[in-house]
């Protein structure tokens, strides 16, 4: 175990202050998680149209996946740094309201199910945590008529996608995208994706093609950053 992890755990937390000051995982200024500069890159969610997803529900990035977004969900998302759930937590819940809004048709009171893109149980294992999830269950605190439903999986052959090219990640995911029968919302139920950063398209196409076997009508697509070219 780490120090920063264990002193965390047993050291009374102004002392922690004192020996690992809290640093913006954006830009690594002192006294914020996020600092209000790199907050604020995440605050106004934006519809993209990838022309892999041209027909697929409406896209919405809250951010561009690129030097401060990007500095901030690889901590978060490889770098162990949990105290980004709540800010990003934070973040998804108003962008579902907004979401919610802009549909006309569905509310918090419909309980639409938010379900996180699922990671390699590897990869799962070596963060400690399922970090969608985990985002996913803080937003709920802010929206009570928004559950979660964890309700998707990877196949074991789906492998690690660093290094592949667009051609490769689709092959790779082809196919890989499975339903937890026992988890899934009842046929009919709304529900919104949510993935961390759209590259290619290809973890996005084939979780909706999953949850459309599964009956379950996607309102739209939620992701922390898109990292593709757009239409």
């Amino acid at each position: 175990m780490s120090f920063d992890r264990y002193s965390r755990s047993v050291v009374p937390s102004g002392l922690v202050d004192l020996l690992l000051p809290l640093r913006c995982a954006g830009c690594g200024l002192a006294g914020a998680v996020l600092c209000a500069e790199c907050d604020r890159r995440f605050h106004e969610p934006r519809v993209i149209r990838p022309p892999v997803l041209f027909r697929e529900p409406p896209i919405h990035a809250l951010a561009r996946y690129r030097g401060r977004v990007r500095t901030t969900l690889l901590a978060y998302k490889e770098g162990g740094r949990r105290d980004l759930e709540r800010p990003l937590g934070n973040h998804v819940a108003t962008a579902v309201r907004a979401v919610l809004a802009a549909s006309g048709s569905i509310t918090e009171t419909d309980s639409p199910r938010l379900v996180p893109a699922p990671s390699r149980d590897a990869a799962v294992r070596r963060r400690g945590r399922a970090h969608l999830a985990r985002i996913t269950h803080r937003a709920e605190r802010r929206l009570p008529g928004l559950c979660t439903a964890d309700c998707l999986r990877l196949s074991p052959r789906v492998r690690d996608s660093v290094g592949l090219d667009s051609e490769r990640r689709f092959e790779n995911l082809r196919g890989g995208v499975l339903s937890r029968p026992g988890r899934l919302p009842p046929p009919g139920t709304p529900v919104l994706l949510l993935d961390d950063v759209l590259t290619t398209g290809a973890t996005v196409l084939n979780c909706l093609r999953t949850l459309s076997e599964a009956e379950l009508p996607v309102v739209a697509v939620l992701v922390l950053a898109s990292a593709c070219r757009e239409s």
